[in-house]
């Protein structure tokens, strides 16, 4: 269990995603009829943030919203997830939305208009300075403006507190932001790009690969840990000196991967602030999206500590 006391600040994100499910993709100039209509809040920043409330320590958001229905609900969503509004702020651009055509087979269309996502800056980092001072760990992802990101990184840093970074979507890092960055989490595609190469396919070759670039990768990151999600092959962590800590992959069925990530870093965040060792840490967020590809939606695919303990309680 977390330790009392124990808090997370995500720099957040929210999209109001709403999908529409059809027998096949209309084409060009073509209006086809919905059989099943979805909307839910999302978000990669709002995921973690619920992601670690679940696992039952307290987390401080900040994210942008608009003055419109989606911010209205996104309100009332937090309040339900008991996850403090106070660092919420109110844009005049309407809130974050994603519009997606799905068909029978899977295949899809999206379309996603970050809105006020876009509006959070460095006056709303400026509000929260308490809370990341008084925070165990600060979480960022690229869904949020990099600047606003770097800038919450750098008041982390000024209080000594722990900062962890996935870069996804994936984008050119900035380097400010980088500087400010303790820690991290990619998958391995990310892995590849952030080391401008392939990986090769083998879970032992692709070890090998990444533990060999981290001197190179030091080279423009003075950072602690890298930490690489591979799916079924596990998760590693990486020390400056190419030394790892790796946890094999928890042998589920996958039925739904998206949100798989969100889970892990909301695993992974939680047992770093509570002063869990790396191991540890890893098999807990290893647990976390292994969880979500079982699960249907992304969050409802974010785990509560009750879930984690039924599905991988060991036999009597």
């Amino acid at each position: 269990m977390p330790e009392t006391g124990a808090r997370i600040v995500v720099v957040g994100s929210f999209v109001q995603a709403c999908c529409w499910h059809l027998q096949h993709l209309p084409g060009p100039g073509e209006t086809t009829l919905a059989p099943a209509f979805s909307t839910e809040p999302a978000g990669k920043g709002l995921a973690v943030a619920v992601g670690c409330r679940r696992l039952d320590i307290q987390v401080d958001l900040l994210l942008a919203i608009g003055r419109d229905a989606a911010g209205d609900g996104l309100l009332s969503f937090l309040a339900a997830c008991d996850i403090s509004a106070e660092h919420v702020h109110r844009k005049t651009t309407h809130s974050g939305h994603g519009a997606g055509l799905i068909d029978a087979t899977g295949e899809n269309m999206i379309a996603v208009y970050p809105g006020a996502n876009q509006e959070l800056g460095s006056d709303d980092v400026r509000q929260a300075d308490d809370a990341i001072s008084r925070a165990s760990l600060v979480y960022g992802q690229l869904e949020a403006p990099p600047p606003a990101v770097a800038a919450a990184f750098v008041v982390a840093r000024r209080y000594g507190v722990r900062t962890v970074l996935n870069p996804s979507p994936w984008r050119e890092l900035p380097p400010d932001l980088l500087a400010h960055t303790d820690i991290l989490i990619v998958n391995i595609v990310e892995a590849g790009l952030l080391f401008e190469r392939s990986l090769p396919p083998a879970r032992k070759d692709r070890l090998a690969a990444i533990s060999a670039g981290m001197a190179s990768l030091h080279s423009r990151w003075n950072g602690e840990l890298l930490v690489v999600t591979m799916g079924e092959q596990g998760s590693a962590a990486f020390s400056r000196d190419g030394t790892f800590v790796e946890a094999l992959a928890t042998g589920v069925r996958t039925t739904n991967t998206l949100g798989a990530g969100d889970a892990f870093s909301a695993g992974w965040c939680v047992a770093l602030a509570t002063g869990e060792p790396v191991r540890r840490a890893l098999a807990l967020a290893n647990n976390c999206g292994a969880y979500a590809v079982t699960t249907p939606g992304i969050l409802d695919g974010l785990p509560f500590l009750a879930d984690l303990d039924r599905l991988f309680r060991p036999a009597t």
